[in-house]
């Protein structure tokens, strides 16, 4: 028989653990939201995933660096492990492009929380997920729109990938073709294909298709170390 909640009893405990590489946001996490109940806290999704709690929430930043040359689980692909083991996730984090947070939503995702916001909404929204609701900053003007596409993300082939990447970087198309063993106006052909693939994101974000490789590659969420490395 289900437990009927007395009048003025306090409401169920809301059973979070904490994923954030910075100490100071696990040691007061519990201080800042007092209605969560925080079962334990994780510098890294690895140990998480290897302790399996039971818990309503995971509260995981995106970004969780050992060090410069560590690969770590983190962003899609740690919350993509994550709702894989049963887990609901809430991304806590201020990142700010778009692209890389619909791809979060995508990964499994269904809530965010930015750190900047005040405490008392931020717990509010903690909350908000915990039973059930997704919630998406108000702050990120457009993100639920994108949400919509989120099942329908394109993806670039590992050689539009090369391509994009190597143009960032200022490699020339010569350069570039003699190293992939390909002609330049193939290069180019998957230059191309890349941007027209992405079309509709970029347009999304307001970057002009015609933005330089570079500013293409950071909306993206693809530089070198960044969360949709496709090297990471």
């Amino acid at each position: 028989m289900a437990m009927i909640q007395q009048l003025g009893s306090p409401p169920p405990a809301c059973r979070v653990v904490v994923v954030d590489d910075s100490s100071q946001t696990r040691d007061t996490f519990a201080i800042a939201f007092p209605q969560l109940q925080v079962e334990a806290t994780f510098s890294s999704v690895e140990d998480l995933l290897e302790a399996h709690p039971s818990v309503d929430l995971v509260v995981a930043d995106l970004v969780l660096s050992r060090g410069p040359d560590d690969r770590v689980l983190q962003g899609p692909k740690a919350i993509s492990a994550l709702t894989e083991q049963g887990h609901r996730v809430c991304v806590y984090s201020d990142e700010s492009r778009l692209l890389v947070v619909v791809h979060c939503f995508a990964a499994g995702a269904v809530g965010m929380v930015r750190k900047s916001e005040p405490l008392g909404a931020s717990q509010a929204a903690f909350l908000r997920v915990a039973a059930g609701a997704t919630v998406v900053p108000e702050s990120m003007i457009g993100l639920a729109e994108l949400l919509d596409r989120r099942t329908a993300l394109p993806k670039l082939t590992g050689r539009q990938a090369e391509v994009l990447a190597a143009r960032a970087r200022g490699i020339a198309w010569d350069t570039l073709a003699r190293r992939m063993g390909i002609s330049t106006k193939t290069a180019q052909g998957h230059l191309d294909a890349a941007v027209k693939k992405m079309l509709s994101l970029l347009t999304a974000v307001n970057l002009d298709p015609s933005a330089s490789p570079g500013d293409i590659e950071r909306a993206l969420g693809m530089s070198p170390g960044d969360l949709m490395d496709p090297a990471g």
